[in-house]
């Protein structure tokens, strides 16, 4: 009968050696069983932690409890914050919050200011657009908001909830979608059972007598 070439193998089937039956693997000893066990279910746990713990930083990071800087887009626009000069005399409507969306930007150097200003005019029934950082040639105020002719009722309704804030006409604006620029001086929102929802005209800051659009709408309101 030929004997086979590998001494490892008799008939096709491996011989177990010596070595190999030293190998945890083959033991018998029930300790070393144990600590096996104990060993893959320590790994087995932390990667489960660390599976869990990854998707929660990721769920509070999106819903903007947790806020990274870095994260933020870069600046997307130039907000110089002066007197209006086009300021409407008219009287607008108080907009739903939740029927007008809002950018939240971010002009200082305060990081995170921009997702966690976001996330609490979320919380009032805003919608929210855009979230990053701009630029002003003045920080040190409260902030602006920024609309087009379309939007002038929604700039009035930010201004309610948020005291002190310049208004910004940008005629080349279209839409009712209005730009929150934040400032050093912003603080926190006037409290929700304070915000005056009445009919009123837009807070300008400006000194001048202005005068109003060529073709101003006696009243406004957002249905968007």
């Amino acid at each position: 009968m030929a004997r086979d070439s590998n001494p490892n193998e008799w008939h096709g089937h491996h011989i177990v050696s010596e070595d190999e039956l030293a190998r945890p693997e083959f033991s018998a000893d029930p300790k070393t069983k144990r600590h096996r066990i104990i060993r893959h279910g320590i790994i087995l746990s932390m990667t489960v932690l660390l599976l869990a713990a990854a998707l929660v930083f990721a769920y509070l990071v999106n819903t903007r409890v947790i806020v990274i800087d870095a994260l933020e887009p870069k600046p997307v626009a130039e907000a110089p914050v002066a007197p209006n000069t086009a300021c409407p005399r008219d009287q607008f409507d108080y907009v739903d919050p939740s029927k007008m969306t809002i950018n939240v930007m971010n002009g200082t150097q305060i990081a995170g200011l921009a997702g966690a200003s976001a996330k609490k005019l979320e919380q009032r029934g805003f919608k929210v657009g855009e979230v990053g950082n701009a630029r002003m040639s003045k920080v040190n105020v409260v902030g602006a908001v920024i609309s087009g002719p379309d939007g002038y009722a929604q700039a009035m309704t930010v201004q309610r909830h948020i005291a002190g804030l310049t208004y910004v006409f940008d005629p080349k604006r279209k839409g009712k979608t209005v730009d929150l620029v934040i400032g050093t001086k912003y603080k926190k929102l006037v409290k929700e059972p304070k915000v005056n929802t009445q009919p009123g005209q837009l807070g300008c800051n400006s000194k001048k007598k202005t005068t109003a659009p060529a073709k101003p709408e006696p009243s406004k309101s957002a249905k968007d």
